[in-house]
């Protein structure tokens, strides 16, 4: 008789199935090192939200990792109201409006999941600078969609100069049916860009931030 695989032997399977290390996955769920060490050797269980953290980030059920019950999803989840949202580099996103697009969806290794109504194309990126505090901090996870456009006081992800950036949308002006505006951060030591001055392409619009708290 085959012996079963077990919770710890799943989870490093799936991680490898994944081409993520372990230090992604702790980070990915804001957890140590040492604690997916842990789940992997069966010397711990994860429980509750790092679990779920988990199953997302390994794109397979709780239940799965538990008990191995249950289909793993090779893909991304596709569930009716459900999306699967490409969590990528603010490198990826500068490309993000243009030809690859899809190409960079395909090759995405880490997805979030959202009932939110959004489009195909929307897409998930981790704040990496402090431009927005103290409403947004480095390491949040924000929820972008292009097919949604910024009224006045949106959150935004924009392309500046091959540059892209989290900022706050503002309407300046309309001239010959083009708009003219500004991306103005929250953190009053960065500076203001408008479009009248700079090449600025906007890549979508801000749906929803998540914030994983640190352990």
């Amino acid at each position: 008789m085959m012996k079963k695989e077990s919770a710890g032997e799943r989870i490093r399977s799936r991680r490898k199935a994944l081409k993520l290390t372990q230090l992604v996955v702790a980070s990915g769920i804001g957890v140590s090192h040492v604690a997916v060490s842990q789940w992997e050797k069966d010397e711990t269980v994860p429980r509750g939200e790092n679990l779920l953290r988990l199953a997302e980030l390994l794109q397979c059920t709780a239940a799965w990792i538990i008990d191995g019950e249950g289909e793993v999803f090779a893909a991304p989840l596709n569930v009716s109201g459900v999306n699967a949202l490409p969590l990528i580099t603010l490198t990826q996103a500068a490309a993000w409006m243009q030809e690859q697009r899809l190409l960079i969806q395909q090759q995405a290794t880490r997805f979030l999941y959202s009932d939110s109504r959004l489009s195909e194309s929307a897409l998930a990126i981790t704040l990496e600078d402090t431009a927005m505090q103290p409403d947004y901090r480095p390491g949040d996870t924000l929820i972008f969609d292009p097919a949604v456009n910024p009224q006045p006081g949106d959150v935004v992800l924009a392309n500046i100069n091959g540059e892209v950036l989290v900022r706050i949308y503002r309407l300046m002006a309309e001239q010959h049916d083009e708009q003219i505006f500004s991306l103005r951060p929250l953190n009053d030591d960065f500076p203001v860009h408008a479009s009248s001055e700079k090449k600025i392409e906007l890549i979508g619009t801000m749906m929803e931030m998540r914030r994983y708290r640190a352990r």
